[in-house]
């Protein structure tokens, strides 16, 4: 089983690319997400800053990704001790 990861899916981005992401990791329709992110900004006030805040702590796609094929690298060379010597 994959682990779930929050990203900022700048594939599909309107303007940051958090509603995409965040859509990805709940899967769910990202319309879904965007009407109630706007809701929360109308309403509220709070989602403005909230949305802001996403786009400069959650980290791009192509980041997240790569980081997690450095991750497996090291697990499959953790795995086998003679992994060294095959490269």
């Amino acid at each position: 089983m994959e682990k779930k990861r929050l990203y900022r899916d700048t594939e599909n981005q309107k303007i940051f690319g958090v509603c995409s992401g965040l859509a990805d990791y709940l899967d769910l329709d990202v319309t879904l997400i965007r009407v109630l992110w706007l809701a929360a900004v109308l309403l509220a006030g709070s989602g403005l800053l909230l949305y802001l805040i996403f786009a400069i702590v959650v980290e791009p796609k192509s980041v997240v990704m790569a980081k997690v094929k450095q991750e497996e690298r090291k697990k499959d060379d953790s795995d086998d001790p003679f992994a060294k010597y095959d490269k």
